[in-house]
């Protein structure tokens, strides 16, 4: 009983403010506050200093209890509790557990009254149970561990059931332990260079790891303070288990972290979209791939008006088709207009984030700019079809000129044969023959042209030695490469080499009347050299200039390498065309 007024300097005023429990302490007659915690105050939804002396009816306990008007008048006997249903002033309906006690201050009844909200921790069955004082009563019904330690022994002098049952100690195990126990052994040091600075007074002091019987680490938020109990310096800490938040609190800097390493160091644009908002963020790569500075947020239709107008339908009705439907994934390959009004091809890829409805809430995703691989394939393609019509425009003329030429020579001797003039007749036939076999060479030559590139898989001796075997060899010309390299040579000086080789090679199959031909390639310490050797007839190169026969062509691919271009020739003399370039150091293929 309390036999003085209301000690609010004392442990027990502490105490009743700092409890998560709901308190109150009432007159009997007219159901006025005499005080209330902050508890009690956030639980009915009113200022604690309107519910302090106040003598508005609206805010007497009893109206907040009103839909059991009976249950107030039965507080009134000592040691009641009841369950049941409270409306705080915003009308929001709570499930609580009352107890009460008349106390007495000077001789005057008091009603001190807990009020457990059950709402939350789904404590329907568990009534709280009242005690012989009113520091046990809050004490032991506190939904949360507390502790009471001696501070200088750090001694655990007092505990709530909720310790037991979180701890996994049980309460004669608890008895025999300092605050040490219950933490890691590492965070030891940590805590007694802490200990002295904790202010007395009421304090949060962060969150602490904690240990349980079993070693699993808890972390737990603590509230505390100091008081004296029975003559000793003692301190009260409130505990509140805060591992999973803090578990996803740590993932979710994590990924926030790994996400922005990411979005700052790819040469992607990553782009998140929240559906409901109808607004698209972009990452910083935006500007380096796009040109645009955005500070913020921008609606979905930005995104929508720069791209090409051309696409620009379809790309959306698929975007909103994606959402509107069951899919996980969206892409789009479209062309997106930069800030210079210049056009890039980009290939679009997002995740759509559903509720469990299926509703979408948010799409991640990346544009990726293929201008290049766009370009490049499209430069393939032109190269390509360009390349068929220059072997089709050399068939045509070819074929159409060698069967004319042929039907000619054919129709002449057989005017001489039927004439008689057997002699002419015989010298048309023979040139006839000699035009049907340079024919057939050309005619090779144009079909190894149609044939596909070896160069990629065989390399350069194995492409040169297939068109050998292929065009040469089948038109009666003796051909021989020969080759001593001691490694392997980069695929840039192979395919220039391919090509002169082939123009070397086209210049004496079609001009030249060669019957042998030599191709020799070999290396040394500075230089890789490649000769091309024909007895053909040969040539005047001041007669035919520089441009001839593809010289240009040839003299430029050796430049550009670094290399040089070797031309020895003259009339009836044959062919010899020898390049050469510096090796590249530190490639062995």
């Amino acid at each position: 009983m309390l036999n003085e007024p209301f000690p609010f300097g004392t442990s027990f005023a502490r105490i009743f403010h700092v409890s998560p429990v709901a308190m109150t302490i009432t007159t009997l007659d007219d159901g006025r506050y005499i005080d209330a915690n902050e508890a009690f105050a956030a639980l009915v939804g009113v200022r604690r200093e309107e519910l302090v002396n106040s003598a508005n009816p609206e805010f007497r306990l009893s109206r907040f209890l009103g839909e059991d008007p009976a249950v107030y008048d039965s507080l009134i006997r000592p040691l009641r509790e009841e369950k049941c249903r409270l409306r705080t002033a915003g009308g929001e309906v709570r499930h609580v557990v009352v107890s009460s006690q008349i106390q007495e201050w000077h001789s005057q009844p008091y009603l001190f009254t807990l009020l457990q909200d059950i709402t939350d921790f789904q404590q329907a069955e568990e009534a709280l149970r009242t005690s012989e004082t009113r520091s046990r009563l809050v004490f032991e019904n506190i939904p949360l561990p507390v502790f009471v330690y001696d501070r200088s022994s750090l001694r655990i002098l007092a505990f709530n059931e909720a310790v037991v049952e979180q701890y996994g100690y049980s309460p004669e195990e608890l008895r025999h332990m300092d605050v040490l126990d219950i933490r890691p052994v590492e965070d030891h040091q940590k805590f007694l260079r802490h200990l002295p600075t904790m202010p007395p007074d009421t304090r949060g002091f962060g969150v602490w790891r904690h240990k349980r019987k079993d070693g699993r680490i808890m972390e737990m938020d603590v509230i505390g303070f100091d008081f004296t109990l029975e003559g000793q310096a003692a301190r009260l800490a409130v505990c509140r288990d805060v591992t999973e938040q803090q578990e996803i609190r740590r993932a979710l800097l994590a990924s926030e972290q790994r996400h922005r390493i990411f979005a700052e160091t790819t040469s992607d644009v990553l782009w998140d979209a929240d559906i409901p908002g109808d607004v698209l963020e972009f990452s910083a790569g935006l500007t380096d791939v796009f040109g645009y500075h955005l500070d913020s947020k921008v609606p979905l239709d930005w995104w929508v008006s720069r791209i090409h107008s051309e696409e620009r339908a379809a790309v959306s009705e698929g975007f909103y088709a994606a959402l509107a439907g069951q899919d996980v994934h969206w892409s789009a390959q479209y062309r997106f207009r930069r800030r210079d009004d210049q056009y890039a091809h980009v290939l679009d890829r997002g995740h759509i984030f559903r509720d469990a409805d299926g509703t979408p809430r948010q799409m991640i995703g990346a544009m990726v700019d293929i201008t290049r691989q766009v370009e490049a394939t499209e430069a393939a393609a032109l190269a390509a079809m360009d390349e068929r019509r220059r072997l089709a425009r050399d068939l045509h003329d070819a074929v159409t000129q060698s069967l004319y030429s042929l039907t000619l020579l054919a129709e002449t001797a057989r005017r001489h044969a039927r004439g008689g003039d057997w002699k002419a007749a015989d010298e048309y036939v023979e040139r006839l023959g000699e035009l049907t076999g340079q024919s057939m060479k050309e005619l090779r030559l144009l079909v190894h042209e149609l044939r596909p590139s070896l160069l990629e898989k065989e390399g350069l001796v194995g492409a040169l030695q297939a068109r050998l075997d292929a065009v040469e060899r089948h038109s009666g010309i003796q051909a021989r490469l020969t080759v001593n390299l001691d490694r392997k040579l980069p695929p840039t000086t192979q395919l220039q080499y391919y090509r002169v080789a082939e123009e070397a090679l086209n210049n004496a199959l079609k001009h030249a009347a060669s019957t042998a031909v030599h191709i020799t390639i070999q290396s040394s310490d500075d230089e890789v050299t490649m000769e091309i050797c024909d007895n053909g007839k040969g040539f005047d190169p001041a007669r035919t200039g520089s441009g001839g026969l593809g010289l240009v062509s040839m003299r430029e691919r050796l430049e550009k390498m670094g290399g040089r271009f070797e031309l020895i020739t003259s009339p009836g003399a044959g062919t010899t065309l020898r390049v050469s370039s510096p090796r590249q150091e530190g490639y062995d293929g």
